[in-house]
């Protein structure tokens, strides 16, 4: 050993060095000598950022891109010039629509959040549109104008973050008028019908498609699973709240989807949160999403943009439109495109050759959100990418066990690798408890029984199909629906409101009003949906209904 050698293994010994270099701020400043270089760069990366904002401003966000107007949605048919690339302080603002609130579909009419009712923006009456009955002329009024004056109540700040909480009043006067249509406490719900205050009702309005609710092997399974293992993990999947049981059903699914792996969340909305926000998560990052796809996408893409990324909403359904929104990005961002599989609120099916084709031709991936597919559409009910024959080609596919599959949690697959990254990267993933063992012995359950019984489906299609027909053969407008999701377009809060109220109190009908701000203006609708389990006789008993109570509101002649 060299004298040098010597020499400094007697000094690193020593305690006074071994002193010095355990000093906290002794190591800081060698950290930050170390990281020198680093440091200077994001500083000048800091100082660019803020030259820019001296120059441009920020661009202000918006309160809801759902209900913005539309200006930031590519349309194949404006073709635009590409954007020279963006200056730092852009993408971290991210486009005009940079922390907007969640979903609703948009018509690009502008609107400023109010809803589009004739008495509010001053256009004439139709004339052949009788007024809703209801219990006076002056308090419709005030309810209507209430409605149409509830979205901007978000935008209310001073002091005390709970004023705007007191002023909003629609909601205490729709129940005094008792035509309040949300949260109503139902005793049971036995699939086709249900009890609601003590009456029977027929159910037009669930996503249990395969009517498996009550399915006596899921009910079993669940039961069994309380038996066995609780009723909760008490635990996040990080720690102590992974199961063999959640292990099988992820490896069942993907084996289902022919994918190499799957994920099972707490939550179907959780996926979308997870999956999105762990994705992209820095400056490079861009959502490209359907305008109007679901709230939880919305949700996932603002959390990304929180970390840099941007989105990009692209004219619904339409390749073309996303065709230009992937050439206009810029060459070193990376782009995931999402798009809902079956389009909660309308019932249509994703485009999904021509997006895929658009998506492989710019290198970016696809994420497919089949919520309201699975078990509906494709063969053995496996969804959007397997009904048009392209599930080699969907990069993750997700959806929730709250539909289908009976039961409360979520499910992703696809590569092993990426879904690997995701559960170690994704906050509401890692942090959230785990999905409770009888949720997941029931979707299990479900899953089975939906492979085993293909019947249900073939049934599910034929209750479907009939009603669709049906109702358009009334003179309903049903916009563009292929599944069991059949909207009724009614384009009127008020009147949507008060066909919901006349259905479920003089014809016991369950149905669902969709108004603003659950839908853009002029796109309120009476919202279907229909279970394998629903017999002809409930189906013909709600068509009278519709054809009456449509004729009286000046729907349908």
């Amino acid at each position: 050993m060299s004298v040098i050698d010597r020499l400094g293994k007697k000094l690193s010994s020593s305690s006074a060095v071994m002193r010095l270099i355990s000093n906290d701020r002794v190591m800081q400043v060698a950290t930050g000598l170390m990281d020198a270089r680093g440091r200077l760069e994001a500083a000048a990366e800091r100082a660019s950022e803020a030259w820019s904002i001296l120059l441009n401003g920020h661009a202000l966000p918006t309160i809801d891109p759902a209900l913005d107007g539309g200006d930031d949605v590519v349309s194949a048919a404006a073709k635009r010039p590409a954007p020279a690339p963006k200056p730092a302080a852009a993408e971290a603002n991210g486009a005009p629509t940079n922390g907007a609130a969640a979903h609703a579909p948009t018509n690009g009419a502008a609107t400023n959040g109010a809803a589009a009712h004739a008495a509010t923006n001053g256009e004439a009456a139709s004339p052949e549109a009788p007024k809703p009955a209801g219990p006076g002329s002056a308090a419709e009024e005030k309810l209507a104008q209430q409605m149409a004056s509830r979205t901007s109540l978000s935008r209310i700040g001073g002091r005390d973050v709970f004023e705007k909480c007191y002023k909003f009043m629609t909601a205490d006067n729709a129940r005094a008028m008792g035509v309040y249509p949300f949260f109503r406490p139902l005793d049971f719900n036995n699939g086709p019908e249900a009890q609601l205050e003590g009456r029977n009702v027929i159910m037009l309005g669930s996503n249990n498609y395969l009517g498996l609710t009550t399915h006596p092997k899921v009910r079993e399974a669940a039961k069994q699973a309380i038996d066995k293992y609780g009723t909760s993990m008490t635990g996040s999947r990080l720690v102590n709240g992974s199961m063999r049981l959640h292990n099988e059903l992820e490896e069942k699914l993907a084996a289902y989807h022919g994918k190499e792996a799957g994920l099972v969340f707490t939550t179907g909305y959780q996926v979308n949160i997870a999956t999105i926000s762990s994705l992209l998560a820095n400056k490079k990052s861009v959502a490209v999403i359907d305008k109007d796809d679901h709230a939880s996408i919305y949700d996932g893409v603002r959390l990304g943009q929180a970390a840099g990324a941007r989105m990009v909403r692209y004219r619904h359904n339409d390749p073309e439109a996303l065709d230009q929104a992937l050439s206009e990005l810029d060459t070193s961002e990376g782009a995931l495109v999402i798009t809902d599989g079956v389009f909660s609120a309308q019932g249509e099916i994703a485009n999904l050759p021509g997006i895929v084709s658009v998506v492989k031709k710019h290198k970016a991936r696809l994420l497919v959100d089949d919520a309201h597919a699975l078990g509906v559409i494709g063969p053995g009910g496996r969804g959007t990418a397997a009904h048009f024959g392209v599930a080699d080609q969907v990069d993750l596919i997700g959806g929730t066990f709250s539909k289908s599959l009976a039961s409360i949690g979520g499910w992703l697959v696809g590569e092993r690798k990426v879904l690997d990254y995701i559960q170690h990267f994704a906050y509401s993933f890692l942090f959230a408890a785990s999905a409770a063992p009888p949720s997941v012995a029931a979707a299990m359950a479900a899953l089975e029984v939906m492979q085993a019984e293909p019947e249900r489906q073939d049934k599910l299609r034929e209750n479907f199909t009939y009603m669709r027909n049906e109702l358009r053969r009334l003179g309903f407008e049903l916009g563009k629906t292929e599944t069991a999701v059949i909207p009724i377009y009614i384009r009127d809060d008020l009147r949507t409101v008060m066909m919901w109220k006349t259905l479920l109190d003089e014809h016991s009908i369950y149905v669902n009003p969709f108004i603003t701000p659950g839908v853009p203006p002029k796109q309120q609708v009476l919202r279907t949906s229909y279970m394998a389990t629903h017999e002809r006789h409930h189906l013909d008993r709600a068509l009278e209904a519709f054809e009456k109570v449509g004729k009286k509101f000046g729907v349908i002649s």
